[in-house]
């Protein structure tokens, strides 16, 4: 198939279109560079297109000769999210518009990245696909993110039963792996750089929320599994089945890295502001996505050392004159 990638100079959308690729595809990435890099998809052989997927003329022309879209475009990470209420609003909706509106006109099938954020406050784990969610006050921003990746789940969902559009929905929960940025608030590859420079790790309330992580391999090939196989007008989460506190989190990073850093509580006030919410538990249920045959690779710890790993080479490769 020709694919077109949205936001593929990402950390995921790169390496699915390196997937891609690899499998004998061609591809399209087009992305605003807001929070993707070229550099993600220099050695890539893509036609790349530096565009907004608000800019509707921009997707039809993106779309020139493609059979295929995965829509991964978004303001990432729910800190930034909070500063970037507009934008993150508006990729989402705005862009996720655009893009069904196109996949209509052009009856190209479309696979939409949602997240587990869309879960909110739901406390149950692990959390499936049926559960119904409970998300926070819109005054608070700390939910921003999580609106908007529900309006853009729930502008597909239409597309698919109000105009037959053939639509899949993966929920992405927490993936990891080499060549996520540390910049935009993604707590494992911040927690490894600091561990790696012996900084202290900062650990947000008292450190007993918890995560469940993926490795961004994994997701790859779930959500492959479920262009491949699931239903048109499905939703399947994809993520990992490892739940680990924050705290155990940061020990676990300092041990694999053999570092000096240490741990300090941060009280969430202090770093996101007053009345700031997260979620106190996120793990997925990943029954439905093993019904197409998807089964984890990598374990938690694999996954850390891979990225220790990219970030030491890179860190070497800058320091090579």
């Amino acid at each position: 198939m020709n694919a077109l990638v949205t936001g593929g100079a990402g950390f995921i959308g790169s390496h699915l279109a390196a997937r891609l690729l690899t499998d004998g595809h061609r591809v399209t990435v087009l992305d605003n560079l807001s929070t993707g890099n070229t550099k993600r998809i220099s050695r890539l052989a893509v036609r790349f297109i530096e565009g907004d997927v608000r800019d509707y003329r921009m997707i039809r022309q993106a779309l020139q000769d493609v059979d295929a879209i995965f829509h991964l475009a978004a303001v990432v990470g729910v800190p930034h999210a909070m500063t970037h209420q507009w934008d993150s609003l508006t990729t989402n909706i705005l862009g996720t518009h655009n893009l069904l509106n196109a996949a209509d006109a052009g009856q190209i099938p479309i696979f939409v990245a949602s997240s587990s954020a869309i879960y909110g406050k739901v406390a149950q784990s692990p959390v499936s696909e049926e559960d119904d969610i409970c998300l926070g006050n819109t005054h608070k921003p700390s939910w921003t993110y999580s609106y908007a990746k529900l309006a853009e789940e729930e502008l597909a969902l239409a597309a698919a039963h109000e105009r037959s559009v053939c639509v899949k929905i993966g929920r992405y929960f927490n993936v990891i792996g080499p060549g996520q940025s540390a910049a935009y608030g993604m707590v494992v590859p911040r927690f490894i750089a600091r561990a790696l420079r012996g900084d202290p790790l900062p650990v947000y309330g008292n450190g007993t929320q918890t995560r469940t992580f993926a490795d961004v391999e994994d997701v790859v090939n779930a959500t492959l599994a479920m262009w491949n196989r699931a239903p048109w007008g499905s939703v399947y989460n994809i993520g990992g089945q490892q739940e680990i506190t924050i705290l155990e989190l940061a020990r676990k990073i300092i041990q694999l890295t053999h570092s000096t850093s240490e741990i300090h509580l941060i009280p969430y006030e202090l770093a996101f502001g007053k009345g700031f919410e997260e979620p106190l538990r996120r793990r997925p249920s990943t029954a439905k996505i093993h019904t197409l045959g998807y089964t984890p690779r990598f374990s938690l710890d694999e996954t850390i050392m891979r990225v220790v790993k990219s970030m030491t080479e890179e860190s070497e490769s800058e320091l090579t004159p």
